[in-house]
């Protein structure tokens, strides 16, 4: 996946800002074959969202279905699709959740961001293959 170094600087900052919640957020892109024929994400557009999640927030998230719809509405109005998600961990690793591979979309990136004592530790991003499964992908962070 690839996505523009001033939507990652974004990313860690809402992540910092929603400490000790998890941050959650949306990205806007398109899919598209690489020069091995497999799919990767690019994203163009972040949407940061709001975590409702009612309890536990320290340690998941959720993004409401009305906020889903409208980030993917002006994805569309813009030439582009909703094609991940992020969120962060705090004080925990950089690893996706039971509940984060339950939300995660066949096609779908997922960003997740570790932070640690007020500071970002890790950030991997995970591919939710159209088969089923995960695999971890290469984060590329263009100018």
């Amino acid at each position: 996946m690839q996505l523009p170094r001033r939507q990652f600087e974004i990313i860690q900052e809402h992540a910092l800002r929603d400490v000790p919640y998890e941050c959650c957020g949306l990205l806007a892109g398109r899919r598209q074959p690489n020069h091995k024929g497999e799919y990767e994400n690019l994203v163009y557009e972040i949407a940061p969202c709001t975590n409702v999640l009612y309890n536990g927030r320290e340690h998941g998230f959720e993004i409401s279905y009305s906020e889903y719809i409208d980030v993917e509405r002006e994805a569309n109005g813009l030439g582009l699709e909703i094609v991940g998600s992020y969120h962060s961990h705090i004080g925990s690793p950089a690893v996706p959740s039971n509940n984060d591979v339950n939300f995660a979309r066949p096609g779908h990136s997922m960003i997740i961001l570790s932070v640690q004592n007020m500071q970002p530790s890790a950030v991997t991003s995970w591919y939710r293959r159209v088969e089923g499964g995960f695999h971890q992908e290469t984060i590329r962070v263009i100018e």
